[in-house]
């Protein structure tokens, strides 16, 4: 039985570190997105917005792109939509289905939100490098252009 405890690299796999990486960015992220979007919103609502394209999406398509089942992402879109940040507006291009669109104060809160991690990437320019940083950002989109074409 393999040991759990140290991997066949001797280190932590891509996954593990990519993962626990995005984690602890967006959870900086939700610190301070939270002294001005209060607790409405989570961790777990950001799949939404990471996925909604701005001219509208569909719940199966935000579900698809976040790996999730169709009943979670609804949830999600309906606080959401309690709270103003989205609504569902009828598709112009299947009258019979409905889109997610963010509203005023969702796209204000995506504004701050793509404000807030930029500082946060620039503080992490500042303590790694900007070149550093430079270099993890072009691997990391080769890393995506490479898994994407396989």
């Amino acid at each position: 039985m393999p040991d759990l405890e140290t991997p066949p690299t001797g280190r932590d796999s891509l996954l593990k570190l990519l993962v626990e990486t995005s984690r602890l960015l967006e959870g900086r992220l939700d610190e301070q997105l939270r002294d001005t979007e209060g607790r409405v919103l989570r961790p777990a609502h950001y799949a939404v917005f990471r996925y909604l394209d701005p001219a509208g999406s569909r719940v199966t398509e935000l579900a698809a792109a976040a790996g999730m089942t169709q009943q979670s992402m609804g949830e999600l879109v309906t606080h959401l939509e309690r709270h103003g940040y989205v609504e569902r507006v009828r598709d112009t291009r299947d009258g019979r289905a409905k889109i997610v669109v963010p509203t005023g104060k969702g796209r204000a809160g995506l504004g701050r939100a793509g404000t807030l991690l930029a500082e946060i990437e620039s503080a992490l320019a500042h303590r790694i490098g900007e070149d550093r940083l430079g270099d993890l950002v072009d691997l990391l989109l080769e890393l995506r252009r490479t898994l994407e074409s396989d």
